[in-house]
């Protein structure tokens, strides 16, 4: 993968196809490898650039607070493009990377021909009750013992988590995995600045672009965050899949592909 700096971080990114830019953000605790299943159809038809986050996967984490923020995340993709020399792009961000496509699409509207939202929020979506000292506990054990101890104790002692490990126990793994891939830095860091983004959901009627918003099925803490977002975005669709949780793009990756395909094969994205 090659490496922007910015801000004097180390960014890791990919870049797939030739056409009009699609650029794809991860969620909390991902890297650009969770969009394996969307990457090779997309770019037969598109330029797709996946990030990892700053903290993420092959990224450089810094290692004071003071440089974590959404926005600060949201700096590093619209720096990443201007680099890449992209003017404008579909955004598609999961999770965290939903509130990093807000945050550009609200603040740089000029750079942003369509949004496609997956299992995120403007801001506001219900917590675990309790979880702000779950995450305490989770910080103290990635930083003493390790992000296996913290992948461990969430899986445990997380309702949310552990419900869907009983669902679906293929994901385990995959999660385990994926938290030994981010750094301790970043995990705390990057979980702190979640906790601090401030809501933009009074600023939604403000995007004007294309807005295509998916919600997993089994992933109520985001149900009326997604319902919110279709509300206040004009001509918003919503589309619910079914049977999955929080990751559609990776639980039921055909389904998600092809309502994306044909929601960009529907518009203009230039060149």
């Amino acid at each position: 993968m090659p490496i922007a700096v910015i801000g004097g971080v180390k960014i890791h990114y990919q870049v797939s196809g030739e056409g009009p830019a699609i650029v794809l953000l991860h969620g909390y605790t991902g890297s650009h490898q969770d969009w394996a299943f969307q990457i090779p159809v997309l770019s037969e038809r598109y330029k797709v650039v996946a990030i990892d986050h700053r903290g993420h996967g092959k990224s450089e984490a810094p290692s004071s607070a003071d440089s974590y923020s959404i926005e600060i995340l949201a700096q590093d993709v619209r720096c990443l493009l201007e680099q890449l020399g992209i003017g404008k792009c579909c955004l598609v961000g999961h999770s965290m990377g939903g509130f990093i496509a807000l945050e550009l699409a609200l603040d740089h509207p000029d750079m942003v021909t369509a949004l496609v939202l997956v299992d995120t929020s403007s801001g506001e979506f219900e917590r675990v009750p309790g979880y702000a000292e779950l995450r305490a506990k989770l910080d103290e054990l990635a930083r003493n013992e390790g992000m296996e101890a913290a992948f461990e104790y969430n899986a445990t002692h997380n309702p949310m988590i552990r419900e869907r490990f009983e669902r679906h126990p293929q994901l385990r793994q995959i999660s385990r995995q994926r938290m030994l891939n981010t750094t301790v830095d970043g995990y705390i860091y990057v979980g702190r600045a979640i906790s601090q983004w401030k809501p933009v959901t009074y600023r939604l009627s403000e995007i004007k672009v294309p807005t295509l918003i998916f919600v997993g099925e089994e992933d109520t803490p985001f149900h009326n965050a997604s319902q919110v977002m279709k509300e206040s975005i004009a001509n918003a669709q919503l589309v619910t899949v079914a049977g999955v949780g929080h990751s559609p793009h990776e639980e039921a990756p055909d389904v998600f592909n092809q309502a994306l395909v044909s929601f960009l094969a529907g518009l203009d994205l230039g060149g």
